[in-house]
């Protein structure tokens, strides 16, 4: 939880509501509670959880050997058959937020910063493309992990 200008409260945004409620959150600051995984160059997404993020790799080894056929036999290469692309949120930052990030890699953390205004997740740009630039992160506490019943 973050205070933020004029004591602004930012409550806690999970992977899921950011994506399906992305317009009301457009170029707005955020708390986004989720499962990193690793953090590279190229490479820093926010999954819903640890299945998330096995789906979203096994989807791109899959998309991989698909443009590998489809060049060898030279055809176009299509993803139809491999079914919806499993969802993440790309983050920002580089190599400073990297290393902040480290520590927490292939775990529940909770990450602060601004959602992008073009998108909230980072889809349709090129190798580290941001749905969230990040301004900090920690680990997500037991009570957050596990909010009891709703």
């Amino acid at each position: 939880m973050a205070i933020t200008g004029c004591g602004a409260f930012q409550p806690l945004v999970t992977v899921v509501e950011l994506i399906s409620k992305c317009d009301a959150f457009r170029g707005k600051p955020i708390n986004l509670a989720g499962y990193l995984g690793e953090c590279s160059v190229y490479s820093c997404h926010l999954y819903p959880d640890p299945v998330g993020m096995a789906a979203a790799d096994e989807y791109m080894r899959a998309l991989s050997s698909e443009l590998k056929l489809a060049v060898a036999e030279k055809r176009p290469a299509s993803s139809t058959s491999l079914g919806p692309k499993p969802r993440s949120i790309g983050m920002g930052g580089g190599a400073e937020f990297d290393r902040k990030a480290a520590q927490f890699q292939n775990s529940y953390v909770v990450i602060s910063g601004r959602v992008a205004k073009a998108t909230c997740t980072g889809e349709g740009g090129t190798d580290r493309s941001a749905g969230l630039e990040p301004t900090a992160i920690r680990a997500m506490t037991s009570a957050e992990l596990d909010p009891g019943p709703i």
